[in-house]
């Protein structure tokens, strides 16, 4: 008995493009990230049978993006904020060179222990590990087999990751709509990756972005 669970990450917005970190801000998709969603939503409506949930952070561009899917395959929607970004606290709509200008010391101590330091006025990504598993042991339990969709952030995305280890502990980047499947085997108690970054529906429509989240 498995669980199949595709953990896809938003579309594209504005502040992606600029290399801002979004953090809790409601930034909307912006028109490719509209564009990115309703092929992911194509993509997938041959697999709709499949799918028995779609779950997204209450995030704008992630629920956003879970709608448009929803509304192609019909399925049932439900948000849960354990799965939004990271808190950035004070650094939210700030780049990266802005924040090392501005906050360089705190920055580095960051840098340093991603996991165990909170971002100023913010959160650690220990505390985003926390909440987002809680979630997928919860969503394991109820969907005992299947295919279950959950949109969220490419931030968390990446902690999901590396702490049930099933990528390493190096930097990964998560792309915009991307589909990394995991599945939950019960009776193993265990976690496995079957594919990471899948991009098919976008073709040459790929676009790296400046930041994440």
């Amino acid at each position: 008995m498995a669980t199949r669970i595709g953990l896809i990450r938003h579309g594209e917005t504005f502040w992606n493009r600029m290399g801002r970190w979004q953090g809790h801000a409601a930034v909307p998709l912006n028109e490719e990230g509209m564009h990115q969603a309703r092929l992911l939503a194509d993509y997938l409506l041959p697999q709709s049978n499949q799918i028995t949930a779609i779950y997204a952070s209450d995030l704008k561009r992630a629920s956003d993006t879970a709608q448009a899917l929803a509304d192609r395959l019909k399925k049932p929607l439900h948000h849960d904020a354990r799965l939004r970004e990271i808190d950035v606290g004070e650094w939210q709509g700030l780049t990266g060179d802005e924040i090392r200008a501005w906050d360089g010391e705190r920055f580095e101590t960051v840098q340093r222990d991603p996991f165990g330091t909170q971002r100023p006025g913010g959160e650690s990504l220990d505390q985003v590990a926390e909440r987002a598993l809680a979630f997928l042991k919860e969503v394991v339990q109820q969907h005992t087999e299947g295919y279950v969709l959950v949109i969220s952030h490419g931030g968390t995305i990446r902690t999901i990751l590396q702490r049930l280890a099933v990528v390493g502990e190096g930097r990964i980047w998560v792309d915009n709509t991307s589909i990394t499947l995991l599945r939950y085997l019960h009776a193993d108690n265990r976690w496995m990756l079957d594919a990471f970054n899948v991009l098919e529906h976008l073709g040459t429509r790929r676009i790296v972005p400046g930041s994440d989240g």
